[in-house]
């Protein structure tokens, strides 16, 4: 009897844990084809500026578009979750996501561009928080750390499709075709997700909007917290920018090779980004000192990226440039699981949701200023503003690309400045 008893309460705790493992599968694919979406623009970018006959500053408000969607949902995104639970967030986020690659594949004219992706960000900005609570929620403590490690990958495998498979695509069938493709796979991934995700427990109702509101207010106080946030920003707006943005059509004009070739480099980067996120986060678990492990990590991190300069991209070569970039996916990878310890540590477990939304709004707007003004001093620096004969497939040529670097050395100085303010609480945190 006491077998029998035994069987009885296994068998109905392990159909739990596949459903766990079933429902974080569909909001993970999500959160990477939130991921593809955030880094096609360095993808189509070139397909779009010619079809739309635009220059540096379209690609710029393709980028910043998505950015500044991204950053107006993130605070809601920690309430709403917090709020509303899981499933009615995410089911509400695919649809946004669906019904704005359809518009973007669609879009006659730049202003719909623009809506078209504010529509998409908004939706994709909810994913990673709800991603976040539902590991939260659905795995034990002490596998935390693993699985959101884990649930990072997942966007960077959507970052792989977004390199080389999606330029190939786009080469074959145009960047339109692709969108509609985007949209048809998130549609059924949004059915997938309403029949694994379970539904808010009637309980959940306990926590009123105007309580986590308050949290996320006091938590603005702390110069802690803002270290935090200063910490992601600088790290998801170098990483961001380069990767996403302009990594392939700099690796297309300092080698002379198509978008799909110069895509290589950045599938390098996405790969490193998924080891670096397991063995590096795995290795987070076991650093004491975060706020050190932050400043080195982003030191080495500012190293790379300088290591990318023009003139030194053009001694050593394409195979040169795929190294760095595999590197810097790798430390990239690595910077995420120790910014969500930080956070985790700062806001702790029960807070965590704002903590994320601070980090991601502050994040988003980072981003989101940054990109106008990267696109500007570029076009400045490469000339390519002046005289009649301009080339609109033109992105920029060595001085602008070696301006977007040093651009993104003087963004990666808040990384450094993060952990020192941090540095206090999370040495009293240890204390306690």
């Amino acid at each position: 009897m006491a077998v029998l008893g035994q069987q009885a309460v296994s068998a109905p705790s392990i159909r739990l844990a596949d459903r766990a493992y079933v429902a974080w599968s569909a909001v993970a694919f999500a959160y990477a084809i939130a991921f593809l979406q955030r880094m096609s623009p360095q993808t189509v970018g070139l397909s779009f500026m010619r079809d739309f006959g635009t220059d540096a500053s379209g690609v710029a408000m393709l980028a910043s578009s998505y950015f500044w969607g991204y950053t107006l949902m993130q605070i809601p995104a920690g309430l709403l979750v917090d709020r509303y639970g899981v499933k009615r967030v995410v089911l509400c986020s695919m649809a946004a996501s669906v019904i704005g690659s359809f518009a973007f594949a669609l879009a006659p004219t730049l202003p719909t561009v623009f809506i078209a992706r504010l529509i998409v960000a908004c939706g994709d900005a909810l994913v990673f928080t709800a991603l976040l609570k539902l590991v939260a929620q659905s795995f034990s403590d002490e596998r935390f750390g693993l699985m959101s490690g884990i649930s990072q990958v997942s966007g960077y495998a959507g970052g792989v499709v977004a390199t080389t498979p999606l330029a190939a695509a786009v080469s074959g069938f145009g960047w339109r075709a692709c969108f509609i493709v985007i949209a048809c796979v998130g549609l059924a991934n949004l059915g997938c997700a309403a029949v694994a995700l379970r539904a808010t427990p009637a309980n959940h109702n306990a926590k009123t909007l105007t309580s986590v509101l308050q949290a996320s207010w006091l938590a603005l106080g702390s110069a802690a917290n803002w270290g935090c946030a200063m910490s992601f920003a600088s790290h998801f707006a170098v990483v961001t920018t380069l990767a996403g943005v302009w990594g392939i059509p700099m690796v297309s004009h300092y080698f002379g090779i198509s978008p799909s070739a110069a895509g290589g480099p950045l599938l390098a980067f996405m790969v490193g980004n998924a080891v670096g996120s397991i063995f590096l986060g795995h290795a987070a678990d076991r650093t004491r000192s975060l706020d050190t492990a932050l400043i080195r990590i982003s030191l080495l991190r500012m190293l790379l990226v300088a290591m990318l300069m023009p003139a030194i991209a053009h001694t050593f070569g394409l195979l040169y440039v795929g190294v760095v970039f595999a590197v810097l996916g790798l430390v990239a990878g690595g910077t995420v699981p120790l910014i969500l310890k930080c956070t985790k540590h700062l806001y702790t477990a029960e807070r965590i949701g704002v903590g994320a939304s601070i980090n991601t709004t502050s994040a988003g707007i980072f981003a989101g200023l940054a990109q106008p003004v990267i696109a500007f001093a570029m076009v400045a620096a490469s000339g390519l503003h002046t005289g009649p004969d301009t080339k609109l497939h033109a992105v920029a040529n060595d001085a602008g690309y070696a301006t977007l670097i040093a651009i993104l050395l003087l963004m990666s100085l808040p990384g450094i400045l993060g952990p020192l303010m941090m540095r206090r609480k999370l040495i009293l945190g240890k204390q306690a």
